[in-house]
């Protein structure tokens, strides 16, 4: 080890005795209290000169946060007891983490050692987290959802030495089908057992005493690597991306506070988001768990999908996280609402979500400001009906943040409507997974925004020069973001990561199409390798046609797949409720029915014409099927719940060719899927 790095190491360490020795901040309610001691912060540098944390580690930000924020809220789980979210407090999350390194220096974890954690997002997967960071070891996130071999070989990969299972069921799936094939993990313990199992987490605590003054710290450097996160794996066997304290702590700075006005604006310390985005993933482990954190916000921790509605008002959260499923969610029940609902009702929600679009055109300044009649008739609208629709998020939503897959523009334009404004941000888990994003203040609808702190993107063609503004190319990025590499891995890392085209820095390439305005903002328009050529020699880009089908409310999930085909065809995921409200019947009637129900091929057929009116003749599927749900479980989402388009077309091939066929296909539901 070298000096300067043994002597940052010793000050860490100096460090975080001096700050559990020091006074913990009251609460403060106002600026005036609160004044002092951010002064005394920013002279010892936590804070600067923003008031803002300071931190060039996750580590250093993890013992600065739970000093400066100490009694505010962190995190809130759901308790039954009380049917109610309960919080921990950033001071009790410090201990929690001094408790936990001082169990992982007990099993042996050291520098640069491996810790598996398969698990949703909970308080002790933070902790775990954070006390690998105090040891500059790392951690090594894996989903609940996957199967049992993903983990084997993920922990196998990596060199795990210790793994944390969520639940008891997973952890007699490790114990069972997984540890005799990994003979280097050596402890396994399970989060949820009670207090006295012997594999339960809480017994294993019981066994050591905190570490509170910080004496097995071995902080780590910029550097240094933080961890490792396991692509999904669309294709192939996950890699595993190596993620340093750099790539993320500038990541988290550039995606809070680069590009706006006010860095305290968009996390502000009395935010509180729902956490339901998996910190397994890149997306949510920056852009909300340690944004949060360094900002001093809180975290309503989500229960799960199926209760998602019921946790947005309880927790109501003034900042959301999210993928484009929620927000449609949201914006198809309305339109459900409408459609069965009264004439009168209909055209005042009609009435009210134009006024919204009025009152936001007239903010942007697109149109004349708001007269004074008009800014009664939207106070009434906004209270009988603009409201209600907000009060679906909690009421106190401030701005959303959507990523992981493209948002469609309706939707993005009914959350402004109502008045909660959505931006969209694009990245990948090699990136931090930051590379751009637009803000409540500075947006572009139907881009993915402007490039965040000094990441720097370019479009290129296939033979890596830069295109034109407006022209399509695939989107590649220099900047702090960029991955270290794949671990073990040097093949996949050089075929991805080249110098830029003035080759003065490494370049990651995204493999995503996209394009540049010429105010630099960026839009996605599909993906390199789903590209293919129709029968004809045209090209199809099948994401934005799949955008523009997935948009009615008849229909959830879709695949398009036409290469080297006549024309396009596609597998669509039914939305039943919609379906059966549109044709009037109830659930006597069963799926396969109404499958085969001629109204239903011409609600189908009518709603893929309408919405693919802009696209061009040829990438129009010409036939359609119902398939089964596209779901983790039958192997066809990532744990990310991005789709596996091989693994989708594949299953169905057998409907494939019927489409194809010469007799007609028969539109068919698949109850199954093996």
């Amino acid at each position: 080890m070298s000096s300067s790095v043994a002597l940052l190491r010793g000050a860490s360490r100096r460090f975080s005795r001096e700050f559990r020795k020091t006074a913990p901040l009251s609460v403060t309610t106002t600026r005036s209290l609160a004044t002092d001691r951010e002064k005394e912060f920013q002279a010892a540098g936590i804070l600067d000169e923003n008031r803002l944390l300071n931190f060039d580690t996750l580590h250093e930000m993890q013992v600065r946060a739970c000093q400066v924020f100490a009694p505010k809220r962190l995190f809130g789980t759901y308790s039954e007891a009380s049917n109610q979210f309960e919080f921990m407090s950033f001071g009790e999350f410090g201990q929690q983490v001094d408790h936990v390194r001082a169990l992982l220096k007990d099993l042996g974890i050291g520098e640069h050692d491996k810790v598996g954690v398969i698990s949703n997002n909970r308080w002790e997967w933070a902790a775990v987290a954070a006390a690998c960071f105090s040891l500059n070891a790392n951690m090594v996130p894996m989903y609940e959802a996957q199967l049992a071999s993903d983990w084997t070989y993920i922990l196998n990969d990596s060199g795990a030495k210790v793994v944390f299972c969520a639940t008891e069921d997973i952890y007699l799936q490790v114990r069972t089908q997984v540890l005799r094939n990994t003979p280097l993990v050596r402890e396994s313990f399970c989060f949820n057992s009670e207090m006295g199992e012997q594999q339960a987490f809480s017994t294993a605590l019981s066994l050591v005493a905190p570490d509170s003054e910080g004496l097995f710290i071995n902080a780590p450097t910029p550097d240094d690597l933080a961890g490792l996160i396991y692509t999904s794996g669309t294709t192939g066997k996950p890699k595993g991306v190596e993620l340093s304290h750099h790539n993320f702590a500038t990541n988290v700075k550039a995606g809070a506070r680069s590009g706006v006005d006010d860095p305290h604006d968009l996390i502000r310390e009395n935010d509180i988001s729902l956490a339901f985005l998996p910190w397994a993933h890149s997306y949510g482990q920056t852009c909300e768990l340690w944004a949060a954190v360094s900002h001093g916000a809180a975290l309503g921790i989500a229960r799960g999908i199926p209760k998602i509605l019921e946790d947005l008002q309880m927790v109501k959260p003034t900042t959301l996280f999210a993928v484009p499923t929620l927000y449609k969610r949201i914006y198809d029940g309305v339109n459900n609402t409408m459609e069965t609902a009264s004439p009168l009702r209909k055209n005042l929600m009609k009435s009210a979500l134009a006024m919204g679009r009025r009152n936001v055109n007239a903010k942007l300044g697109v149109e004349p400001p708001l007269g004074p009649f008009e800014k009664l008739r939207y106070k009434a609208l906004d209270s009988l009906v603009l409201s209600k629709i907000r009060d679906r998020f909690g009421g106190n939503m401030r701005h959303g943040y959507v990523a992981g897959a493209a948002c469609p523009t309706e939707v993005i334009d009914f959350m402004d409507n109502i008045g909660i404004p959505v931006c969209e941000g694009y990245g990948l888990t090699e990136t931090s997974p930051i590379i751009a994003r637009n803000t409540p203040y500075k947006r572009a609808v139907g881009t993915v925004g402007l490039p965040v702190g000094d990441t720097k993107v370019y479009i290129v063609d296939e033979n890596g020069n830069e295109v034109a503004d407006g022209q399509d190319g695939e989107i590649c990025c220099t900047g702090s973001n960029v991955m270290q590499g794949y671990y073990k891995n040097p093949e996949a890392t050089a075929e991805v990561i080249t110098s830029s085209p003035d080759g003065t820095a490494r370049m990651f390439h995204t493999g995503d199409l996209g394009q540049k305005d010429a105010n630099g903002y960026i839009r996605v328009t599909g993906r390199v390798k789903e590209q293919y050529k129709l029968e004809n020699g045209k090209y199809v880009v099948p994401t934005p046609i799949e955008e523009a089908i997935g948009l009615s409310r008849f229909i959830s999930q879709v695949v398009l797949t036409g290469a080297n085909r006549p024309y396009n065809v596609a597998l669509l995921v039914p939305e039943w409720t919609a379906i059966r409200t549109a044709v009037g019947v109830d659930d006597s009637v069963s799926e396969e029915e109404l499958a085969n129900d001629p109204r239903v091929k011409d609600l189908i057929d009518h709603a893929i014409e309408s919405n693919c009116s802009r696209m061009k003749k040829f990438e129009v599927p010409q036939k359609w099927a119902f398939v089964a749900p596209f779901t983790a479980a039958n192997g066809m989402l990532t744990p990310k719940m991005s789709i596996r388009r091989h693994k989708v077309i594949t299953t169905y091939a057998d409907i494939v060719g019927r489409l194809y066929g010469d007799k007609p296909a028969e539109v068919e539901v698949e109850e199954k899927v093996a």
